[in-house]
């Protein structure tokens, strides 16, 4: 027994720079979660805390155990969380139980929407044709949006149930602040919100900001309620955090009474699935981009169905990934899933046993969190590179637009339409230039590029005499294509040049010159192997 035990101890004490790394990176994710996850389900969803908090356990487990990635990190989402109370504001009341019942149904329609991005392939397919500059325009028009939505909550106003998506309205809220606003809570926001942008200056606490910009903001709102009174602070908090509620059972609301108000809804669930999904898949793109590696975005839609299927029976926000997070992650140096797991399981922990210090946080400490999030969603380093192409330009710009003055359904529906017709548009444009008698084709040669192809190829048939059609560089020729260079050829108006067979040849003959020398110095090293064998006998021999 003794000897079995001292053998556990040394397996242990083997591996336990590695668990004690888990377990430290599991505390750090936890730390940052715990304070975004209370404001989205807050300030942003119109919930009570512990449906953030739920999102913070299970949405992380889920995400863990069904995502094969080592660094993917589900969890509460901002834009999400946003949707939630978007969609619902015009149906019912926050925080009543007609409320979180919609908002549950909400998430489970959302996960079965995702379910069918997953299991028809032609439908999450349609995901990869979502570029970079739609991504980034719905990105900065929501985190925009962010800002002027939590500046209610940050002016210690009640929520705004008239409150609708185009930023025309939300600017109304800055008016509000500026003339009723409760200095106290506008202190009190100010304050986390300035140390949280200190604290982010310093290498060593920007993984920590949001948590010290909190509890400095909770500080001094403790000190104002001690010195002057709550009665006259006015400061709310957040309170009501259940230690149940983020691990009882729940039941999305489908009473036939609600179901005119459920149909209504569709859109919202529409939107809040393609929301994250969008999200999940240029989370990974960038992870991919950055780390070296490559993950399957069809695993990470997956996973955030089945999650978002699941947790709306848990009393909980839907997830999506986190950028931000799984770059946190990566920079801590864990590439586990483990050390993941463990973070749901702090957040547990710690919301368990210290839910009393976590209930007096001050709602304008949370907005101000918001507030900071929304702009660290507009990223000039990731936008800049859309501005120096035209077409990139007017697709980013079409997609930040749309979040401002549409509503966020059709700015969605908008958005996707706009990324596959630049997709198309760039298809059918290709590089066609006419370089003396030499039509030159970069590009693809089909039906959508034709008209641009041809348009050229007859002002170049009536300017030169002796027209050469190159297209060497066409990287796709469909049937029709095909049947237009026949028609060209038959017509005998011009000669063509197509190199990429002659191209492979060379590059075949280069792999075989390649093979030979490889072969004829491997028999070298063997010819010189076996002379210094009988070198070597020979003066074994002599000896």
């Amino acid at each position: 027994m003794k000897a079995l035990a001292l053998r556990y101890r040394d397996v242990l004490w083997a591996q336990w720079p590695a668990v004690s790394g888990n377990l430290v990176v599991g505390l750090t994710l936890a730390l940052v979660t715990i304070p975004q996850a209370v404001a989205f389900s807050v300030t942003l969803a119109g919930v009570p805390p512990h449906f953030g908090i739920a999102a913070a356990i299970w949405g992380v487990l889920f995400c863990a155990l069904l995502n094969p990635s080592r660094i993917f990190h589900g969890g509460p989402n901002n834009s999400m969380s946003a949707a939630i109370g978007v969609t619902l504001l015009p149906v019912a009341a926050p925080f009543g139980a007609e409320y979180m019942g919609y908002a549950l149904t909400l998430g489970l329609m959302a996960g079965v929407i995702q379910m069918l991005f997953y299991l028809i392939r032609p439908l999450g397919r349609t995901l990869d044709l979502i570029s970079e500059p739609v991504i980034n325009g719905f990105i900065c028009g929501i985190g925009l949006f962010l800002i002027f939505k939590s500046l209610t909550t940050f002016g210690g106003l009640p929520l705004n149930t008239e409150v609708e998506w185009p930023l025309m309205i939300a600017w109304h809220s800055l008016i509000a602040v500026v003339e009723i606003g409760n200095l106290y809570a506008i202190q009190v926001g100010l304050l986390t919100l300035v140390v949280c942008v200190a604290a982010q200056q310093f290498e060593r606490l920007r993984n920590w900001a949001i948590l010290i910009g909190v509890a400095a903001g909770t500080l001094y709102s403790q000190y104002l309620n001690v010195t002057l009174g709550a009665q006259t602070t006015l400061l709310e908090q957040i309170g009501n955090l259940s230690s149940i509620g983020f691990i009882a059972p729940s039941v999305p609301l489908f009473t036939q009474e609600a179901m005119p108000d459920i149909i209504a809804i569709v859109p919202g669930a529409v939107t809040l699935a393609l929301l994250g999904l969008f999200q999940t898949v240029a989370a990974m793109r960038r992870m991919s981009r950055k780390t070296g590696g490559f993950t399957d975005s069809r695993s990470a839609i997956f996973s955030d169905a089945v999650s978002n299927c699941l947790l709306p029976f848990l009393s909980s926000l839907p997830t999506c990934a986190s950028f931000n997070r799984m770059w946190l992650v990566h920079r801590l140096g864990i590439h586990s899933r483990i050390a993941i797991v463990i973070s749901a399981l702090w957040v547990l922990l710690l919301v368990i046993f210290f839910a009393g210090a976590i209930a007096v946080i001050p709602m304008p400490a949370m907005a101000a969190v918001i507030m900071l999030l929304g702009a660290n969603m507009i990223k000039w380093e990731d936008i800049r590179p859309h501005f120096r192409h035209r077409g990139e330009t007017v697709v980013f710009l079409g997609s930040f637009l749309s979040v401002i003055f549409l509503d966020l359904f059709e700015a969605v529906i908008f958005g996707s339409i706009l990324a596959i017709a630049y997709a198309k548009w760039e298809q059918a444009h290709p590089n066609v230039s006419l370089q003396g008698n030499v039509l030159k084709i970069r590009g693809n040669i089909y039906y959508g590029s034709l008209p641009v192809i041809e348009a050229l190829y007859h002002r170049a048939i009536a300017q030169v005499d002796e027209l050469v059609i190159d297209f060497s560089e066409a990287y796709y020729i469909d049937q029709e294509g095909i049947r237009w260079l026949a028609a060209a050829k038959a017509a005998r108006k011009a000669g063509f040049v197509d190199r990429r067979g002659s191209e492979r040849r060379e590059s075949m003959d280069r792999r075989e010159l390649a093979r030979a020398e490889a072969g004829d110095r491997r028999t070298q090293e063997r010819r010189e192997a076996r002379g210094r064998r009988r070198r070597d006998r020979r003066h074994r021999a002599e000896f």
